[in-house]
């Protein structure tokens, strides 16, 4: 549940509620904001046909999809250049869809192996729980009126 979480949540989904406070701290336009959820779209979809074609290790493909999750939505916050943005979303696509499968695989084996078919639920429940993560924080940072500080280190309340 947790992996998923971090990475359909956050890797996929956070993008939704950060867009409006992209657009006030940036000059991200709406359009711009299409082309970024389409990036990452499109990098899911190469990710999941990746598994087809390449049958991963199901932790393999899991961890590394975490590890590459976690590196690409970073790389979002080290720089304002839209180009980049664009392989990050992209390459985070790719990252989600393999901790997807992976943990599908993995999770569902497991549960059937167990004779607890009927808690795959709560492994897929992940992507509800971190949906919700996410919009929270985001709604938090809004509400507190907080944005990218100009020293690029940390997220600071706006200067008055």
């Amino acid at each position: 549940m947790l992996g998923l979480a971090a990475a359909m949540g956050i890797g996929r989904f956070a993008f939704t509620p950060l867009m409006p406070l992209m657009q006030a701290h940036s000059d991200l336009t709406l359009a711009q904001g299409g082309w970024l959820a389409a990036a990452n779209y499109a990098g899911y979809l190469a990710g999941a046909l990746l598994c087809v074609l390449a049958n991963p290790n199901p932790g393999a493909a899991a961890r590394a999809g975490l590890a590459g999750v976690a590196l690409f939505t970073l790389a979002m916050g080290l720089t304002a250049d839209f180009q980049w943005w664009l392989v990050w979303r992209f390459v985070a696509g790719v990252a989600s869809a393999l901790v997807l499968v992976g943990i599908s695989a993995w999770a569902l084996q497991r549960l059937a192996r167990a004779e607890r078919a009927h808690w795959a639920g709560w492994v897929f429940a992940g992507v509800g729980v971190g949906i919700v993560f996410a919009g929270l924080v985001s709604l938090v940072i809004a509400v507190r009126g907080t944005g990218p500080s100009t020293d690029g280190c940390c997220w600071a309340r706006p200067q008055r």
